[in-house]
């Protein structure tokens, strides 16, 4: 029988999740470059398109223009490709801004729809912009978050309409990741709004990217860790083959005599 051999995974384990209250610090946030772009280019009114890796901060843009906006006291629409995203979205605008600032709409519920900040998803924004255009006309910005969805061959449609069709005097905030055909999206965005749209892009990554593996007893695994983890497993799975087969074997010579 094969021995499996103990290695350093057995001694990483995933760590548990701290609960404990996160302090943030007294200090003023500096914004990066791009963060900076963006923010100005929303302010002399354009709209933009902000293309950057998970993790550098698109949200803050987002929230940096909806301080502005509700500070204005105009009206702004926050979209999301998914219900549970806007839950979260709707909770943390609240804590934000203020409960009685910000609503919810979704196909399974609606919340203070007459606040001045709604979150909703891009279907149910793309279907006012068909049934209820008159209650957006105090709405001056709808942001797309994950924008890079209109290239998904399902659901694209959606984000597409609701570009096409939102009112004219709306802008439009679009945060996505980073996408190879983002000029393409800008020139297409320009040519169907009729507007200068401007591309803010961010290459570099805030958070750096490691990639682990988490075996089936929750050990956390480097790159080599995993491949002895699999060489060991797929070594077990053809001694267990052998096995079968040697015991098959074995029972049919048992009934041939």
């Amino acid at each position: 029988m094969v021995q499996k051999k103990e290695t350093g995974a057995r001694r990483k384990r995933r760590p548990r999740r701290c609960r404990s209250k996160i302090v943030l610090p007294a200090v003023p946030l500096k914004l990066d470059r791009f963060q900076e772009e963006a923010i100005a280019a929303l302010l002399d009114g354009y709209t933009v398109l902000v293309a950057a890796p998970t993790g550098t901060g698109k949200t803050l843009i987002a929230e940096k223009l909806l301080e502005h906006i509700l500070a204005a006291g105009k009206g702004a629409v926050y979209t999301s490709p998914i219900k549970a995203l806007s839950n979260q979205k709707y909770r943390d605008f609240g804590r934000l801004f203020g409960p009685e600032r910000v609503g919810l709409i979704t196909g399974d519920l609606s919340i203070n729809e007459r606040a001045p900040l709604l979150v909703m998803t891009t279907e149910i924004f793309r279907n006012w912009c068909f049934a209820n255009p008159g209650e957006l006309e105090h709405t001056s910005h709808v942001i797309f978050d994950e924008m890079h969805y209109l290239d998904d061959p399902d659901r694209g449609t959606a984000w597409e309409e609701s570009i096409i069709f939102a009112p004219p005097h709306m802008k439009i905030l679009g945060l996505s990741a980073t996408v190879p055909n983002i000029q393409e999206i800008s020139s297409w965005m320009a040519e169907v709004r009729g507007e200068v749209v401007k591309v803010i892009e961010e290459r570099c990554r805030a958070v750096p990217l490691e990639i682990s593996w988490i075996a089936p007893g929750g050990d956390v695994l480097d790159e080599e860790e995993a491949r002895e983890e699999i060489a060991e497993r797929q070594e077990i799975r053809r001694w267990r083959r052998h096995r079968w087969n040697d015991m098959m074997v074995a029972g049919r010579e048992e009934l041939d005599y």
